[in-house]
């Protein structure tokens, strides 16, 4: 037999997360600011990855900035409208304006940023800054030679 231990507590906040979600939807207010879109930031050997979860959004409605030390991804959720015949009588689907920024670890060159938006995701490659990149340089002991620059390795995670 499994022992179940009640926490009047968490039941408490979750009657209070229903009742205030229902004066929310019956006042009309802009559910908006309860959410954030979710990311992913990747390090690769030359560049960042960053990945964004944007279900249902129209490519018309992101704005994306990239500057050399942040990534700022804004856009809107429209309200989806029901049916001929259909009627809403629950929606957690997010509506409203939102915006993420986030600052990146190293440099980026933001003017070689691309994007792609596919299946919900959308995708950014930043390149570091060559002034980021981690470079490994040989040097000789005994001084004969000039300092030799080695490439870093593309290695894949």
């Amino acid at each position: 037999m499994q022992l179940y231990t009640l926490n009047p507590f968490n039941e408490l906040e979750r009657l209070e997360r229903q009742i205030n979600r229902a004066f929310n939807e019956i006042a009309g207010e802009d559910n908006s600011r309860n959410w954030s879109i979710p990311i992913q930031l990747e390090e690769q050997a030359e560049a960042f990855i960053l990945r964004a979860l944007l279900p249902a959004i129209n490519r018309e409605d992101l704005d994306i900035e990239v500057t050399r030390e942040s990534v700022a991804i804004a856009g809107e959720y429209h309200k989806p409208q029901p049916g001929d015949n259909n009627k809403r009588f629950y929606s957690e689907f997010p509506v409203g304006k939102f915006r993420r920024t986030l600052s990146l670890p190293l440099p980026v060159m933001n003017s070689d940023a691309q994007a792609e938006y596919q299946d919900g995701v959308l995708t950014l490659t930043l390149p570091k800054a060559p002034e980021a990149v981690h470079r490994v340089v040989k040097l000789n002991v005994f001084g004969d030679s000039e300092p030799q620059q080695i490439e870093p390795e593309n290695s894949q995670s």
